[in-house]
């Protein structure tokens, strides 16, 4: 393995990972569209890729990160509501992404296992229903190859 020159930054290729494992959830026979930005005429449920944060840990042979990447599920209800909904879409996140293999390896990138650093959650009531949201982050070290 030759050491590269020169750093490259990988959030891009981090986040692509995250939505392309995430993409294809659903819940209950509906799909759960996931995010970058969300677009104006969206409806909860879904899933936003939210910030992600890189710490350089290189040395001498090569460029590595320290990334988490924060993934944040919205669900609405006209009144009430409960954690159920989000629960269930955190644990199908969990089936993707939270497992003990490599998570992404390409030929500029090795993304190792995903940890999970810390899960909330946020609820607050407006003119439009319910919202409770569930926070999750999830880090990973990220290699240039």
């Amino acid at each position: 393995m030759s050491m590269n020159e020169f750093a490259k930054d990988p959030s891009s290729i981090y986040r692509k990972a995250y939505f392309n494992k995430l993409s294809s959830i659903s819940i209950a026979g509906k799909l759960i569209p996931v995010y970058d930005v969300v677009p104006a005429e969206a409806v909860a449920p879904f899933i936003i890729l939210s910030s992600t944060s890189l710490t350089p840990l290189n040395d001498n042979l090569s460029f590595g990160y320290q990334a988490e990447i924060l993934i944040d599920i919205v669900t609405r209800f006209p009144q009430g509501g409960g954690k159920k909904l989000s629960d269930d879409v955190a644990n199908a996140i969990f089936s993707k992404v939270y497992t003990k293999e490599n998570f992404y390896r390409d030929s500029e990138w090795n993304i190792t296992a995903t940890q999970l650093e810390r899960t909330r959650y946020i609820q607050s009531e407006s003119t439009s229903g319910y919202v409770i949201r569930k926070l999750i982050t999830f880090s990973n070290f990220i290699e240039q190859i």
